[in-house]
């Protein structure tokens, strides 16, 4: 069951990764695609696979933010990365929005060395 879930986690991740790059360079393009209705769909299912396999992964290894926190830390981020995400595909602001969008892509990759190195610090630590 673990292996399971964690092959979905990471492939979910993958391409909630793939996805939300794929959708920036559109905003930046300016890309008819980025009001497709699958690209605005897709991602909240991709994401909340992503979610669901986090908490089965945490419930099969009772494992607890409180008691890892460097899953405490994985959980702040996501949260950022959510804010970040959202103001890059929902603010007026072209400028606002491209910061956003790369600022998400860094703290995407700073949650990714997080879970690879089960360190608050990621690869800093």
């Amino acid at each position: 069951m673990y292996l399971m879930l964690k092959h979905i986690h990471m492939t979910m991740a993958a391409l909630s990764f793939i996805g939300f790059f794929i959708r920036g360079i559109w905003m930046w393009r300016q890309s008819p695609w980025l009001h497709k209705k699958l690209v605005k769909i897709l991602p909240h299912i991709i994401d909340t696979l992503l979610l669901i396999s986090a908490f089965a992964l945490a419930g099969v290894l009772r494992y607890s933010p409180g008691d890892h926190p460097w899953l405490m830390t994985k959980i702040v981020l996501l949260v950022v990365y959510i804010v970040l995400g959202v103001i890059a595909f929902r603010n007026a602001n072209p400028t606002v929005r491209k910061c956003s969008w790369i600022a998400a892509l860094i703290v995407f990759i700073y949650i990714f060395s997080v879970a690879i190195s089960k360190n608050p610090l990621g690869f800093f630590g």
